[in-house]
């Protein structure tokens, strides 16, 4: 298969000490001291998960992932 960029959309969040990256569509997540590590280590992770996936999973989610986008939504929520 030739090579093929996909841009993945990673939710951030910050905790104790670093930051938390996981990328939805897959699944995958990392973890980096500082956002640019975060960044780093997601990138790592994604490439890693995509070189164990067969040829046509990789395609599918390419393609799911040129399909989608982000967006903010407001939730209430109430105490139980």
């Amino acid at each position: 298969m030739p090579e093929q960029r996909v841009t993945f959309h990673i939710l951030y969040t910050p905790d104790e000490g670093g930051y938390n990256a996981l990328e939805p569509v897959t699944g995958t997540t990392s973890w980096g001291s500082d956002l640019a590590e975060a960044k780093a280590m997601i990138s790592e992770a994604l490439e890693l998960y995509l070189a164990e996936v067969s040829r046509e999973d990789a395609e599918e989610i390419a393609a799911r992932q040129a399909g989608s986008w982000s967006g903010d939504v407001d939730v209430t929520v109430s105490a139980a």
